[in-house]
């Protein structure tokens, strides 16, 4: 079975064009959309996305450090 095989990006309504494929026109063909391989968000900005989503308040380090002393029973 011919195979093509094209990396196209989604558009902002969510969806896929392709143009000039290499079939006949009324060809049936199939079509799987899959993740390009290599094309994961890196991890900063996915983290900063569930940040935003989830509203989770920002900290600074100062008071994570004191949040772990006092789950721990240190004394600060």
């Amino acid at each position: 079975m011919p195979r093509f095989r094209r990396r196209i990006k989604v558009t902002q309504d969510q969806g896929v064009r392709l143009g000039k494929v290499p079939f006949k026109p009324g060809t049936l063909v199939e079509v799987v959309v899959l993740r390009a391989q290599g094309a994961e968000p890196p991890i900063y900005r996915l983290t900063g996305s569930v940040v935003k989503r989830r509203r989770i308040p920002r900290y600074s380090l100062k008071a994570i450090e004191r949040i772990v002393h006092e789950s721990r029973g240190i004394p600060t």
